[in-house]
């Protein structure tokens, strides 16, 4: 005879490893607004926050597309050839004319697009790992670009291009277009058809073949998205600069993996979520500069973002234990 109470065993529990998985890169923000405060309370100054929400919104971007192709299983480390690239075009097809800026921007995003269909036809019909066939497709573009340039860059970024950066206070074009790129997708992932596919497919292709989806497509257009974002961000970073810079995209590759990782999107696929990614995007960006404002070097920058990712892969991976 059983002996404890029904009412006893049907009493809810709080389940330690669920609140990680679902509310702990929330938290993890909230304590680093906490000590940020504490330590560079300067951060929250109007200027400085302008300055990181326009940086979250180039990084955000690039981790909108990011987190799509890891929903698959997936990894893409051409995303900051995709930007520079887009920084060399839009130079060299406009020459610093205000009204080729349309031109060169769709140039641009067609080549980006190219690239990404590219990476995901090697992944679906080569069956090349993901991880070499955009680290491959990275190698190309950068000697394509060397090979054009002859490794001295040309053209000028249009003076009109700097509108794209235009702020008002802490609020920023990029920083709005980032926040409607974020709405549209989340829309895409929750309401439509497609992105239920995107989920089926990162967790269990096999699956999700025998059941009508068409698996190759659906991996091959996460990759034309991610390098369609890449070249939006590609043309906020060269307005914003102002001129061709072949060192414009350092960091944005693994910066959008980490932030994808540390928001709880699965390196398997099939796991993970555009509000996890913006937080991750934030708390990325914050760390960074926390860094900055403290004065320590670019070294110990990357030890931090390095632990930070650490960190969030075993949470985790301990949230997924035994489950």
């Amino acid at each position: 005879m059983d002996s404890v109470p029904s009412a006893i065993k049907d009493k809810p529990t709080f389940k330690f490893r669920q609140f990680i998985e679902q509310y702990g890169v929330y938290l993890t923000l909230v304590i680093l607004l906490i000590i940020s405060a504490l330590i560079t309370p300067n951060m929250f100054e109007k200027e400085t926050l302008a300055v990181m929400f326009r940086q979250c919104a180039q990084l955000g971007i690039i981790a909108i597309g990011q987190t799509l192709v890891m929903l698959v299983a997936g990894l893409d480390l051409s995303v900051g050839g995709v930007i520079v690239m887009t920084s060399m075009v839009v130079a060299e097809v406009s020459n610093g004319r205000n009204e080729m800026i349309p031109v060169a921007i769709l140039i641009a995003l067609i080549i980006g697009m190219l690239i990404g269909l590219a990476n995901g036809l090697l992944i679906t019909k080569r069956k090349v790992p993901p991880l070499v066939a955009t680290l491959v497709m990275l190698f190309l573009v950068t000697g394509v670009q060397q090979a054009f340039t002859r490794g001295v860059p040309s053209g000028f970024v249009p003076e009109a291009l700097g509108l794209v950066n235009k702020s008002w206070g802490f609020l920023s074009i990029p920083l709005l277009l980032w926040l409607i790129l974020n709405g549209l997708f989340l829309i895409i992932l929750r309401r439509t058809s497609y992105g239920r596919r995107i989920y089926a497919v990162g967790s269990n292709p096999e699956a999700a073949r025998l059941n009508g989806i068409p698996v190759n497509f659906i991996k091959i257009s996460v990759y034309v998205l991610g390098s369609g974002l890449a070249v939006i961000s590609g043309v906020i970073l060269t307005g914003y600069v102002g001129y061709v810079d072949r060192f414009i995209a350092t960091g944005l590759d693994l910066d959008s993996i980490a932030a994808a990782v540390v928001g709880g999107t699965s390196f398997f696929g099939g796991k993970g979520q555009l509000m996890g990614t913006i937080a991750g995007v934030l708390i990325i960006q914050i760390l960074s500069t926390m860094v900055v404002l403290i004065g320590l070097d670019i070294e110990t920058q990357f030890i931090i973002k390095g632990l930070v990712i650490l960190a969030a892969v075993s949470l985790y991976s301990l949230a997924h234990k035994d489950r």
